[in-house]
């Protein structure tokens, strides 16, 4: 009898089959639309690390009582095909609003792939903050992000250093 229990347990090669074809066809359903959702996972991670790092910005520069930029570069590409990119540094050696090698880089950060950073309207194409937590040189402004599904991002800073985000799917109408 207990031969018996060792000669009829686990699985037969056809039960082992119909497992994996199942498993199989479910991997068939689901990567595909995994596929379609990344870009905009992508996106939306974008557009939040620019807010938290704007937000970054923002508190070194009341902390250390200086400016602290964000200059963003638009449309570049990168070798990696990235599309845009921003750096964050403390303006040190000349408040002149532009990256000198004198000024401490916070962050520099390039845009995922499928993610392109395409519309800036801050003048000097930069944007931060005074040691009073107001935008630096009384530039506020937006910058805008799309992906390849057509889905935007747009990120606004306003007079008084608030930073917002908004989404669309035209580029034109905000929500």
């Amino acid at each position: 009898m207990h031969k018996s229990l060792y000669k009829n347990s686990g699985f037969t090669f056809v039960e082992l089959m119909i497992v994996i074809g199942m498993i199989s066809i479910l991997s068939a359903i689901a990567v595909p639309s995994a596929m379609k959702w990344m870009p905009n996972y992508r996106l939306k991670a974008a557009v939040r690390d620019l807010y938290s790092n704007m937000q970054k910005a923002r508190m070194v520069a009341v902390k250390t009582n200086q400016n602290v930029l964000i200059e963003f570069v638009v449309g570049a590409y990168t070798p990696e095909g990235r599309v845009g990119s921003y750096r964050v540094f403390v303006d040190k050696s000349a408040p002149s609003g532009a990256y000198d090698n004198g000024d401490d880089i916070l962050t520099q950060t390039s845009m995922p792939k499928n993610v392109s950073l395409y519309f800036n309207n801050f003048t000097g194409n930069t944007a931060g903050y005074t040691s009073q937590s107001l935008p630096w040189n009384n530039n506020w402004g937006s910058v805008e992000f799309r992906n390849s599904n057509s889905r935007y991002y747009q990120a606004s800073l306003s007079a008084a250093g608030i930073i917002k985000i908004k989404t669309g799917n035209d580029g034109a109408a905000w929500n």
